[in-house]
């Protein structure tokens, strides 16, 4: 009976004092918190919508960004000129053949725009390996989505129904 009673005056006094606390906590006047500096698109972007969550690096590693990729390739848009065309979209128009045995070759960008090119010129997916007399090889590298890459050769003809019709 004597420690039920213990008991009793032990919780009696813990919901007292508990009762007092949160009674001082309430009377305690807020003070203002500091916020950080938010700049002008988060604030904007927070009027709109306030529950868009806004991620802030401050010099850390994006967490949304695929490990998968390996190495960034620069992005195809900002690359001028030949090297920034996929071997897929060039077309063969002619090859013109120097006193030296080198060869440069004539190639039809998007929009029939005019490029020559010869060996070792990189192209966006790519290189070229080697030019012939009626034929160009590229050199195609694949990346691979763990982070590694494939090449694989590409040869682009001259005359593509002849060549067709001698195999």
């Amino acid at each position: 009976m004597k420690k039920i009673l213990l008991v009793i005056l032990v919780c009696g006094l813990f919901l007292g004092y508990s009762q007092e606390n949160k009674g001082k906590q309430e009377e305690k006047p807020k003070t203002p918190t500091s916020r950080k500096a938010v700049t002008a698109d988060e604030e904007l972007q927070q009027e709109i919508d306030p529950n868009i969550f806004v991620y802030r690096p401050m010099g850390r590693r994006d967490p949304f960004k695929n490990l998968l990729t390996g190495s960034e390739r620069p992005a195809r848009r900002n690359l001028e000129g030949i090297a920034g065309l996929t071997i897929s979209e060039l077309v063969l128009e002619g090859i013109v053949g120097f006193s030296k045995g080198e060869y440069k070759a004539l190639v039809r960008g998007p929009k029939n725009r005019p490029y020559d090119i010869k060996v070792g010129d990189k192209v966006y997916d790519g290189e070229v390996v080697e030019i012939t007399d009626n034929s160009v090889t590229f050199k195609q590298i694949l990346t691979i989505a763990l982070g590694g890459t494939k090449e694989r050769p590409i040869v682009k003809y001259l005359n593509p129904e002849e060549e067709a019709n001698k195999k």
